[in-house]
């Protein structure tokens, strides 16, 4: 008894150092959340439920689809939910459908703000992506109404948050501790590992092969150092299973490879999933074929309004950034500037890594440029004028010109939809373990020295609960050998309690930063002049000579005001609210500014109800972008397309064979009449005159994709 009250001190002292430092701290939590060990599926639905009741004036939560097994994925939608509008709810449907065909749902409010998308779970045993979004979740909903910040972010803008987009591979993964990278269930078949010796885990089953490709380690024998493909040893050999699988499985080495039913989501995007000769590549019958990446798809296609994704994997501490399938020269220099010398700079330094030169110095571009030319092996830094550095890489293997894979998600996001797209493999314990021994990753034993200090970190912080020690155990068709090895739900995601603590305040960190950067549309000036009345709109007549426009009046007056309408619109957000050539993508459009009034009272007279604004840039100045056929304009714009110089060639999203192609270009834009924009920048001013019979009300309204809707009604004088 005196031992355990003589504790309570040193206790209560750790719990209030916990309050004061933890990221957590200060702000109302009316959902409690602790990172101390993975939610996984179950725990993670259950905490965005209880958000969801608790906070409904700033969370929606809406089930997308579910599983192959019938899980439900669902999608956590925070924003203010009474702000915002869209245009449906201004421009009534003059001919409606048969009576017999339902009209199309009004979308809600907050379709119409800047969207942001983040997820976890896509590949099921990478779940600290879960435990990142349910961070980035308590984050929001308790900062909303406390810091200015997240309440300005709730309020102007919405982010989409899918914690696990693969219940099923997650499910199993965590709560039943057999890993699983695919979806559908890989643990239901006959062949699925068991718990042999009884003690609650599935962990590994060790025994002597003179064939094996393991030692144990000299150093700590309960690391199993694996050997080179031709490395000879005089010591015992051993081969490594899963423990519990069936005999066939064991001599094959086991392992958790996807099962028949079982096949890896993010290889089943419609992105590239076709090979250059016309051949799957990815992963299903075809593109989508999984539920939980039809699921993803069909939700983003019905919401136009995302720029940021992220789709958080696991492990490696650093982001992957588009393409995946070809060379940054396929992209618009303006998306290459925006992505390494804005994105990839900020993140490097969120995580404390060296930010090249290049990217600090971007005045500089050309002479760096000048440097790479016969310095490096890969022939396209010399062209982007810099190497891509440890943390922030694209998919595409530059220097062998070879692609990452097929049928990416975020080669979908950029290529397809129109999205600035990131993958961030989170946890690397070297930067992300406060305290962690330092190794040269370039060192021949770093590896090992890892798994060794990894070893020793759980001794100490975790009094060795993570890891089972090895047993003597014998196999009914491998003989003698042991059972033991780290838990799986430990091995290869950040570890619980602090490490994952702070995984979750960095990339926490990062994607407000991505937030702050999304395009705002505003309309900041309308003025409305009344120039003259008559009795019938058809007696007024625009003359329009250059510049110059004439009212011919009729005789009579009275009954229709003569209206001359202008109106300035404006980006006030930092980036385009378009990626470059986003504008051209399938199922995307330009900025358009509409001027609603009654159909059956108002006549255009210069001007149809809707003008064009093109694509809006954005204030920031995006750095290192030369002015060029590559560069486009400086600030944060299209970087070519309908409003900036020509760029590279426009990327064709990929087509299965024998799909005719859709010419690219603005589908469902075009108008009688319309011209193309010349004005450029994030500014727009547009007029119309207008005939009003008697004081019918007219209001603008200005709406982006990506930017935003807003309206703003006039007031006639």
């Amino acid at each position: 008894m005196k031992d355990r009250f003589r504790k309570v001190p040193a206790l209560v002292c750790a719990l209030a150092l916990f309050l004061v430092f933890s990221p957590l701290a200060g702000a109302a939590q009316k959902v409690p959340i602790g990172f101390d060990d993975y939610h996984g599926y179950t725990g993670a639905v259950k905490y965005i439920k209880d958000i969801a009741a608790a906070y409904p004036n700033i969370t929606e939560l809406q089930e997308i689809g579910k599983s192959g097994l019938g899980r439900p994925i669902y999608v956590l939608i925070i924003t203010n939910t009474k702000t915002g509008t869209t245009i449906d709810r201004f421009v009534e449907i003059r001919h409606p459908r048969n009576a017999e065909v339902k009209e199309a749902f009004h979308l809600k409010p907050y379709d119409g703000k800047p969207g942001q998308w983040i997820d976890g779970g896509l590949h099921g045993n990478e779940y600290t992506g879960v435990e990142v979004c349910l961070y980035i979740i308590d984050k929001l909903v308790s900062g909303y109404g406390e810091t200015p910040e997240i309440t300005n972010l709730i309020d102007n803008k919405v982010i989409y948050i899918c914690p696990v987009t693969n219940p099923d591979g997650v499910f199993n993964s965590v709560e039943r501790e057999i890993s699983q990278r695919g979806n559908g269930d890989l643990g239901a078949g006959k062949d699925s590992p068991r718990d042999l010796n009884g003690d609650g885990h599935i962990t590994q089953f060790r025994y002597k092969d003179q064939k094996g490709a393991y030692v144990i380690d000299d150093k700590d024998p309960r690391l199993m150092i694996r050997l080179g493909q031709n490395e000879q040893t005089t010591k015992p050999r051993y081969s490594i299973v899963t423990e519990g699988r069936s005999a066939a499985d064991a001599m094959r080495a086991g392992g958790s490879e996807p099962g028949p039913s079982s096949i890896d989501v993010n290889r089943n995007f419609p992105e590239g999933w076709w090979t250059e000769e016309g051949m799957p590549g990815g992963t299903g019958a075809y593109p989508t074929s999984a539920p939980e990446a039809r699921a993803l798809v069909e939700f983003a296609v019905n919401h136009r309004n995302i720029l940021m994704v992220q789709n958080f994997h696991t492990s490696g501490g650093f982001t992957y950034r588009p393409p995946g399938v070809g060379p940054d020269t396929t992209m618009a220099a303006k998306d290459v500037a925006l992505y390494d010398l804005v994105l990839g700079k900020k993140y490097l330094e969120i995580i404390g890594e060296k930010v090249p030169e290049a990217w600090q110095k971007p005045e500089q571009m050309a002479d760096f440029k000048a440097k790479l030319r016969g310095a490096s092996r890969n022939k396209y830094a010399p062209e982007r004028g810099y190497e891509m550095p440890r943390g922030w890489i694209m998919g595409y293997n530059e220097e062998r010109d070879q692609r990452y894979g097929y049928g990416m998600v975020i080669d979908w996001w950029y290529q397809q939809y129109g999205a600035y797209a990131v993958t961030t493999e989170l946890w690397n314990p070297g930067a992300d373990i406060p305290g962690f021994l330092k190794i040269d990753p370039q060192a021949p034993d770093a590896r090992n020295e890892q798994e060794r200090a990894l070893l020793k970190y759980n001794d100490e912080k975790y009094g060795g609960k993570l890891f089972v020690i090895w047993k003597p155990f014998k196999h009914a068709t491998l003989g003698e050998g042991e059972i033991g090895g780290w838990i799986p739900k430990y091995r290869s995601n950040a570890l619980p309690g602090e490490p994952l603590k702070y995984v979750c305040e960095n990339h926490w960190q990062f994607e407000l930063f991505r937030a702050g950067l999304l395009p705002q549309i505003a309309i900041t000036d309308v003025k409305a002049n009344i120039l003259y009345t008559t009795d019938s709109a058809k007696e007024a007549i625009a003359v329009v000579q250059g510049d110059r426009v004439t009212i011919k009046k009729g005789a009579s007056k009275g009954k229709y005001k003569i209206v001359e309408v202008k109106a300035t619109i404006e980006n006030k957000g930092n980036l385009a609210t378009q990626v470059a050539r986003g504008a051209q993508l399938r199922g995307n459009r330009e900025d358009v500014v509409w001027l609603i009034g009654n159909r059956d009272k108002t006549k255009f007279l210069q001007g149809g109800p809707w003008q064009r604004l093109g694509v809006l840039d954005g204030q920031m100045r995006i750095p290192g972008l030369e002015a060029g056929p590559r560069g486009g304009p400086q600030r944060g714009g299209t970087g070519g397309g309908p409003t900036g110089p020509a760029g590279p060639p426009t990327i064709i999203p990929q087509l299965p064979p024998g799909m005719p192609g859709m010419p690219i270009g603005q589908r469902g834009m075009g108008a009688r009449g319309q011209e193309r924009p010349q004005q450029t920048g994030p500014k727009r001013e547009v007029t119309w005159l207008v005939a009003v019979e008697g004081d019918a009300p007219l209001t603008v309204v200005a709406t982006s994709q990506k930017g935003g809707t807003v309206a703003k009604e006039i007031a006639v004088r």
